[in-house]
C-alpha cells in the first residue's frame, strides 16, 4: 500500500480547535487582559506576562512552519519572539521608547496579522 503524506492543512496545529486555543487564542486574551491588570498585577508581573505570551505564540508558529510549512508562521513566529525581546527591554527599562512603549510594541506585535498578505499571493502552505 502507498504511504500518504499528510497535507499541509493536516499537520497545521491552528486548524485543529484544541491545539490553536492554547497555541494562539488563550494567549491573546491575556495579552488583551493586561490591559485591565494595572493596579492588580505588579508591573514587573504583567512584563512578563505579556513577554511570556508573545514568545508562547512565537514558538507556536515557529512549531506550526516546522510542521506544516504555513507562510504565515515562518514570518510571524520571529516576529512574536522579537516582540516578546521588546516588551522585557522596554518594561524594565533597558530602551526607552516613550510612556507608551509597551502599547506600541504589543500592538505593533499584533499586526503580526499582516503576515497573512503572502498567504493570500502564494497559497498558505510552501512546498517542500
Amino acid at each position: 500500500m502507498a504511504n500518504q503524506q499528510e497535507s499541509g492543512k493536516d499537520r497545521d496545529l491552528s486548524q485543529r480547535r484544541l491545539s490553536f486555543w492554547i497555541g494562539w487564542g488563550l494567549p491573546i486574551i491575556i495579552l488583551l487582559s493586561m490591559n485591565f491588570a494595572r493596579g492588580i498585577i505588579p508591573f514587573d508581573g504583567i512584563v512578563f506576562i505579556l513577554s511570556g505570551s508573545l514568545a508562547w505564540m512565537g514558538i507556536g508558529c515557529l512549531i506550526n512552519a516546522q510542521r506544516c510549512k504555513r507562510r504565515h508562521c515562518y514570518l510571524a513566529g520571529p516576529v512574536l519572539l522579537l516582540a516578546a525581546v521588546g516588551v522585557l527591554l522596554v518594561g524594565f527599562e533597558v530602551v526607552d521608547i516613550g510612556s507608551y512603549g509597551l502599547n506600541y510594541i504589543v500592538w505593533g506585535a499584533i499586526l503580526v496579522g499582516l503576515t497573512f498578505v503572502p498567504e493570500w499571493i502564494w497559497g498558505r502552505y510552501r512546498e517542500t
